[in-house]
C-alpha cells in the first residue's frame, strides 16, 4: 500500500477512532457486498460437514440428519483495539487452528466489536486494512512492525488484507479442519472487556448504540452466509448493569424486548444461523426466560425496580411465539469472581447452575437446591451452553472447585463449553502493548502451550470425556 493511501485510509478510520457508534443508517450504494438478505437452505446440498443448517430440537443442537451436536471449544479473542485475531503475529492462523484441533477442540468462540462493522458504514462501505488497523490502535512504529511480523506469518495476507478478509481466511481454515466458528460480539467499543464502567454495559450505554448493535448482528449474520462451518451466532457478551448511565432500565422486561429485537435482525438476514442468547449480571442467570416467570416481578441481581409490577397485568417471555423459536441456544458464564454467586462448593454451584437456566436442559434439580429453596421447571425444553469460565493455566486447575465442577457437570449432563481462553498474550489491552494473560492457553509469544502438562492431563481428558459429535 502506498504510503499516502495508507494516509487517507487512516483519517477515514481516526474520524471515528474516538470513539463514538455512528448512526445505522445508511443509502445502499455504500453497504458491503455481502450485506443482503440470504435464503434458508433447507439442506447441505453437497451432504458434507457440518451438515447445516443446524435446528435446536427440545435440549439439543441436531445437524440437518437430526444427529445432536456436542461442543467443546476455546474463546479466541479478536475484540481488541485492532479488531483482528490476537497471536497472527506469532504463529500463522493454520498453525493455530492446529494447536486448538491438536487438544480436541471442535468449536471456536470469537469476539468481535460492533466497532468493526459501523467502521466499514464510516468508511464509505470500505472495511480497513490490516496495516491500518495495527496503526490507528499501536501507534505508527510499533503498528507497522506487527504489520509485518502477520504478512511474514501469512505470506498470502498484504497490508491492503482487511479485517473481514482475514477472518474469512481463518473461517475457511477452520472448516477444511471440521471446525466450528462462532461470531460473539463481546463489546461495542473494542476494548478489554467487562466491566460495569467500560461503556458497553448495557442497550445504549455509552459505547453500546442499540441500533448500530442490530445493524452489526445483520451484517455479520449476512457474512456467515458464505462459511459452512459458521452455523451459529451470538447476540451480545456478558450483559450487565451500566454504572456510566444511571437513566437506563436494566431488568427483564428490557432484556427481553432488546435481545428479541436483535434475534429478529439476525434471523431476517441469515434464518439458518442458530442464535445464542445471554443472560443478566454477566451472563449468569436466564432464570426468568427459561421458567416463564413474570419479566415484571421476577428476581435479579441489582435490577431497575418496575414499581408498579403488581397493578400491571402479568407479562411472560414465551420462545415458541417466536419465528426464531427453534433457533435459540441459551448461553451462561461462571467464574470465581462473580459478584452474587456462591461458588464455594459443587453441591451449591449445580444448584446456581440449575435455577439460573440449566433446567432447561429437562436434568433433575440437584440436591443443594434444597439449601436455595428455588428449583423452578423449564417451561420449554432449550440448548444451553457454558461459552465462558477461565482460571490461571497452571496447577491449580486441578484443585479449583469451580473449575472440577464444571468439568463433571458438562461431562455428565452433555454441556457444550468454550472456556477462556487461546490468548496467551494481548497486542494491546487496557492502553498497554504487549500485554501477558496467565489465563491463556498458549505462552506469552504463541510458540507452544503456557502449561503443556494441564493440557495433556486435564483439557484433553476432559475434551475427550465430551464424547464430542465425530464425521
Amino acid at each position: 500500500m502506498k504510503f499516502s493511501n495508507i494516509l487517507a485510509s487512516l483519517y477515514a478510520t481516526l474520524a471515528c477512532a474516538s470513539w463514538l457508534p455512528s448512526e445505522p443508517a445508511v443509502s445502499r450504494d455504500i453497504e458491503p457486498q455481502w450485506q443482503q438478505r440470504v435464503q434458508r437452505r433447507e439442506d447441505n446440498s453437497t451432504g458434507e460437514w457440518p451438515y447445516g443448517p443446524f435446528t435446536t430440537k427440545g435440549r439439543d443442537i441436531v445437524n440437518s440428519r437430526g444427529e445432536a451436536v456436542t461442543w467443546a471449544g476455546v474463546n479466541w479473542p479478536m475484540s481488541g483495539e485492532t479488531m483482528i485475531p490476537e497471536g497472527l503475529e506469532w504463529k500463522s492462523a493454520e498453525e493455530i487452528l492446529d494447536d486448538v484441533v491438536g487438544v480436541g477442540f471442535n468449536f471456536i468462540r470469537m469476539g468481535y466489536a460492533i466497532q468493526m462493522v459501523d467502521e466499514i458504514y464510516d468508511r464509505g462501505g470500505d472495511d480497513v486494512p490490516l496495516e491500518v488497523a495495527m496503526i490507528v490502535a499501536l501507534g505508527y512504529e510499533n503498528g507497522t512492525t506487527v504489520t509485518n511480523d502477520i504478512i511474514a506469518k501469512n505470506p498470502s495476507w498484504t497490508r491492503e488484507t482487511t479485517r473481514f478478509e482475514i477472518w474469512s481466511d481463518i473461517a475457511k481454515l477452520a472448516a477444511t479442519k471440521n471446525v466450528y466458528i462462532h461470531p460473539d460480539v463481546h463489546v461495542g467499543k473494542a476494548q478489554w472487556c467487562c466491566s460495569h464502567t467500560d461503556g458497553n454495559s448495557w442497550f445504549d450505554d455509552v459505547n453500546f448504540n442499540a441500533s448500530a448493535w442490530r445493524r452489526g448482528l445483520a451484517h455479520v449474520a449476512t457474512w456467515a452466509a458464505a462459511h459452512p462451518n459458521v452455523v451459529s451466532m451470538s447476540l451480545r457478551n456478558e450483559l450487565r448493569a451500566s454504572w456510566n448511565r444511571t437513566d437506563l432500565v436494566y431488568n427483564w422486561a428490557t432484556l427481553v424486548g432488546n435481545m428479541s429485537a436483535g434475534a429478529s435482525a439476525i434471523h431476517a438476514a441469515n434464518p439458518d444461523l442458530l442464535i445464542s442468547w445471554s443472560g443478566l449480571q454477566f451472563d449468569e442467570d436466564l432464570s426468568a426466560l427459561t421458567t416463564h416467570k413474570n419479566i415484571l416481578t421476577a428476581p435479579c441481581y441489582k435490577c431497575t425496580a418496575v414499581r408498579d409490577a403488581h397493578r400491571r397485568e402479568p407479562v411472560y417471555f414465551d420462545l415458541g411465539s417466536y419465528s426464531w423459536a427453534d433457533k435459540i441456544v441459551w448461553e451462561l458464564h461462571l467464574y470465581s469472581m462473580s459478584e452474587d454467586l456462591d461458588t464455594g462448593t459443587c453441591e451449591i454451584i449445580e444448584a446456581g447452575l440449575y435455577r439460573n437456566g440449566f433446567n432447561a436442559l429437562g436434568i433433575d434439580a440437584p440436591p443443594a437446591c434444597n439449601l436455595t429453596g428455588d428449583w423452578p421447571p423449564a417451561q420449554r425444553l432449550t440448548p444451553v451452553i457454558l461459552s465462558e469460565f477461565g482460571n490461571a493455566q497452571d496447577a491449580s486447575l486441578y484443585n479449583s472447585t469451580l473449575q472440577n465442577c464444571l468439568q463433571e457437570y458438562t461431562k455428565k449432563h452433555g454441556i457444550s463449553w468454550m472456556m477462556w481462553s487461546l490468548a496467551g498474550s494481548y497486542r494491546i489491552r487496557s492502553g498497554a502493548q504487549g500485554v501477558v494473560d496467565t489465563w491463556g492457553l498458549t505462552n506469552a509469544d504463541w510458540t507452544g502451550w503456557r502449561d503443556p502438562e494441564t493440557i495433556e492431563n486435564y483439557w484433553k481428558p476432559w475434551v475427550e470425556g465430551m464424547n464430542l459429535t465425530k464425521v
